[in-house]
């Protein structure tokens, strides 16, 4: 028989193929992560998590004291007190970013956390990066990403823009006049590259308002990077990690997939949460303001006489 009468076979059996077997009743389904907020998040819930577990004693780190209930076989306990606090103060944060308009990154570098940062950041509607990160993304975007943004103010910032930049006449000719061959070829350059990518109408680069670091010890550069740009970082900080390297540190053990899901899920939900109440800010000012817009074309609309006769009759 034929490859395409095998699969026509196939197709008709396969109605009588359903009936054999069983089905499953009572299945237990997981609670997925983006079930918990940081108001209904108890501290049960954390312990039955791992979030409370360190690492070993000799790896810790000295300034995450304030952070360390106490020891036990060798191994931190985190206080999980400080750590529902931090991770409160962080979702606020996050909730506030997002209520603003702001740009949320979440990343995640390790391979089991990938899946963690795209659902939370598609359920923020948020960005995501779970890739080796390039360094110079956010301190040299415009050789990193080229053409695919426009960096032509940024081209201004280099010594040979800085020598003529001292001159403030206003004609052009005494301008080039007191200027080297040098400093002319780097204008009209700097000129056709801004004509090039107007013509091109490429895309302008943002910066991202606040960075979401579920892996800080993997993600130095990320980091290092965000605080040259002046971009707030929030982060899970294990007993091995410096928590100087967040600006929000989240005390937890970023060993635990199930520990970071909930606080992905947490600061996910707080995104959702604030860019929901600006949508609904945006609807009911578009609506305040159309019916505005409205009662101004009917006031122009209506005739002089009839404003007349109304005022009599009032």
């Amino acid at each position: 028989m034929e490859t395409k009468e095998v699969l026509k076979h196939l197709h008709r059996l396969k109605p009588k193929f359903r009936s054999i077997g069983t089905s499953q009743t009572g299945v237990y389904h997981a609670p997925s992560m983006l079930s918990h907020t940081s108001s209904n998040l108890a501290l049960e819930t954390m312990l039955a998590a791992g979030m409370h577990l360190g690492h070993s004693a000799s790896l810790w780190h000295p300034l995450n004291l304030p952070y360390i209930f106490g020891e036990r076989e060798g191994i931190h306990i985190i206080n999980l007190e400080r750590t529902i606090a931090a991770l409160r103060r962080a979702a606020h944060l996050v909730n506030k970013v997002a209520y603003h308009g702001g740009i949320i990154l979440f990343s995640g570098v390790r391979k089991d956390h990938r899946q963690l940062v795209v659902d939370a950041a598609l359920h923020a509607d948020q960005y995501f990066f779970a890739r080796h990160w390039i360094a110079g993304t956010l301190t040299n975007a415009g050789s990193v990403l080229g053409r695919h943004c426009d960096y032509s103010d940024e081209i201004w910032d280099v010594e040979e823009a800085r020598d003529f930049a001292h001159y403030k006449t206003t004609d052009e000719r005494e301008k080039l006049a007191n200027m080297t061959d040098n400093q002319i070829r780097f204008m009209k350059k700097a000129k056709e590259e801004k004509a090039k990518l107007i013509s091109e109408a490429g895309t302008k680069l943002y910066k991202p308002d606040l960075v979401v670091a579920l892996n800080p010890l993997e993600s130095k550069t990320m980091l290092l990077e965000s605080r040259v740009s002046f971009v707030p970082t929030v982060g899970i900080v294990d007993t091995n990690c410096d928590p100087r390297i967040v600006t929000y540190p989240i005390p937890c053990n970023d060993d635990s997939l199930r520990a970071v899901s909930i606080v992905a899920g947490v600061l996910a939900r707080a995104a959702r949460d604030g860019l929901e109440l600006r949508r609904h800010r945006l609807r009911g000012a578009a609506a305040a303001h159309g019916q505005a817009e409205i009662d101004k074309v009917v006031a122009k609309s209506q005739r002089p006489e009839a404003l007349r006769e109304e005022k009599e009759l009032e």
